[in-house]
């Protein structure tokens, strides 16, 4: 039994005849995820682990990265066995039919047509620095919106560039990115106060609930990994260049965030700040941390290169989830049937246009709505996340009913790693919050209307609904936990931290297996029609 894959000639022409130009080559596909990842919360984040956890927040960079990575390569085999653009939409379509299909789908799309308002609504915050009218009483002004949707107008051009472009203008803003945040974390590193490390309620201040919040925070701030999986039809080599190139952003990022971090902990001025000594949490009041911290200890100048630097890390963030919003879009349309075959429309420049104009007109629909950071971004951290759990299901179905395919990477020791990546972000979503995850998992539901323009093509069968109905299930069983569990997630405490997570954790994997067990059974009624050449 076999799918469509890169080596077969109906494949080949498919690639050929969608128009997405094969321009991305190694560095530039390092550069639009690592581009992705050091977004706008690079000022905050950084900061928000100290505060949460104090000086042992550090280490907080390093646990995350070991517990993401498993998620990331799975999405790499997944990438470079069947490179597609939006891809993430269409492989649990692909292992576990419509019903996963369109809630992963719809999940993923709203994820990231939230994200681009939410990035484009913190570049203007950032810029409210030097132009106050621009933002008042935590969120944005009239003037304030006006500006942000001019930015996401000039985000949609750049968008309609070929991607060769788009990707050249990426490696400046991304380089500019890490030089500024290397630059700035270094100074601060020359006003470095080993004491602050041990001197303030020791180097764990908050004990081992204010790490496990920190990692809960810290573990969203890798989550750009998978822009190469969505830009993967635009690869030049996508087996060979996206496993080294989602390694080494992995990489790049941990030793960028972790910098950060430990300037910031030892160049603080407490008082320069205008806290107590060793107020660890009070760094989450501060408006602009690395601009307080640099006039804190005499350095406005630093302070100045903080925030250009934080602004061009959004601006370019901004521009990286919408063409990633796009091609979802586009996925949608030509791969799932779930959007009408209008979006899947290409220009000679190989951008899907309609899909382009779509994500202009919710981006500006949202920001008009939800015209601060604060309300826009725990809605984009869960939405998103809500579509990673899903993708390491589907590599362990892929594996049983596709063994023969070409894999360019092989996540080792798959039934161990698949299972674990599907529990840490089931984690993810939940650590997510009840803010959060009661508002989105109701929205995901919605996308089950997408199916009236699937059965146009398809009938819905009764094996669809009892192989799919596991993820809907399960995503009310996370909102019910979510509800019940610790108040540090805004639950009612019923069920107190850590125990909190440790159920979490145990649910996820009897849904994983439950999921597992349904895919497999599942069969692609279309595949089966086809007849597809092995």
């Amino acid at each position: 039994m076999s799918a469509p894959h890169s080596g077969s000639p109906k494949e080949s022409n498919v690639l050929q005849q969608g128009g997405y130009r094969k321009e991305l080559g190694f560095w530039t596909v390092v550069f639009l995820a690592t581009g992705g990842i050091l977004g706008p919360a690079v000022g905050f984040t950084p900061v928000s682990v100290l505060a949460l956890s104090g000086p042992s927040g550090i280490l907080s960079w390093v646990i995350a990265f070991v517990l993401i990575f498993a998620v990331a390569m799975a999405y790499v085999e997944l990438g470079t066995m069947w490179p597609r653009a939006g891809g993430v939409a269409y492989y649990p379509a692909k292992s576990s039919g419509p019903i996963v299909g369109v809630m992963n789908a719809w999940g993923s799309f709203v994820g990231y047509a939230l994200a681009v308002p939410s990035i484009v609504v913190a570049f203007v915050e950032y810029l409210s620095y030097w132009f106050p009218a621009l933002y008042k009483n935590d969120i944005l002004t009239t003037l304030g919106i006006v500006t942000a949707i001019l930015v996401t107008i000039v985000i949609f051009f750049i968008n309609t560039l070929r991607i060769r472009y788009m990707g050249q203008l990426n490696n400046v803003f991304t380089v500019v990115t890490i030089v500024g945040l290397i630059v700035v974390s270094v100074v601060l590193l020359g006003h470095y106060h080993a004491n602050n490390f041990t001197r303030f309620h020791g180097f764990m201040p908050f004990g081992t609930t204010g790490l496990f919040l920190a990692i809960s925070a810290t573990i969203y701030g890798y989550g750009g990994f998978r822009q190469p999986i969505d830009y993967a039809e635009e690869v030049k080599d996508p087996g060979r260049t996206i496993p080294k190139a989602v390694v080494l952003t992995m990489i790049i990022t941990m030793v960028v965030y972790f910098l950060e971090s430990i300037s910031y902990a030892g160049a603080i001025s407490w008082k320069g700040l205008g806290l107590s000594s060793g107020n660890w949490a009070g760094l989450n009041t501060l408006a602009y941390p690395f601009v307080s911290v640099a006039h804190g200890i005499g350095l406005p100048l630093i302070g100045l290169i903080a925030m250009a630097t934080m602004l061009v890390a959004s601006f370019k963030d901004g521009y990286i989830y919408f063409g990633g919003a796009s091609r979802v879009g586009y996925s949608l349309g030509q791969y799932d049937g779930y959007l009408p075959k209008v979006f899947t429309k290409m220009t000679k420049n190989g951008i899907p246009l309609p899909s382009v104009i779509l994500v202009l007109v919710v981006s500006s629909l949202y920001i008009i709505l939800l015209p601060s950071f604060s309300s826009l971004f725990p809605l984009v951290a869960s939405a998103l996340l809500l579509s990673y759990a899903p993708g390491p299901l589907s590599l362990a179905i892929f594996r049983v009913k596709y063994p023969n395919e070409t894999r360019p990477y092989v996540l080792p020791a798959v039934n161990v790693l698949a299972p674990f990546a599907f529990m840490i972000s089931s984690l993810m979503i939940y650590w997510s919050g009840w803010a959060s995850v009661h508002i989105l998992i109701p929205s995901v539901f919605v996308g089950l209307l997408l199916l009236f323009f699937y059965v146009r093509r398809s009938k819905i069968t009764a094996d669809d609904i009892k192989y799919g109905v596991w993820l809907p299930v399960f995503q009310i069983v996370i909102m019910i936990l979510s509800y019940l569990g610790s108040n540090n997630f805004g639950g009612k405490n019923i069920i107190p931290s850590p125990w909190d997570s440790v159920v979490v954790a145990i649910v996820s994997l009897i849904f994983y297996y439950w999921g597992l067990r349904s895919g497999l059974n599942w069969k692609d009624r279309e595949e089966s029609q086809e007849n597809p050449a092995s």
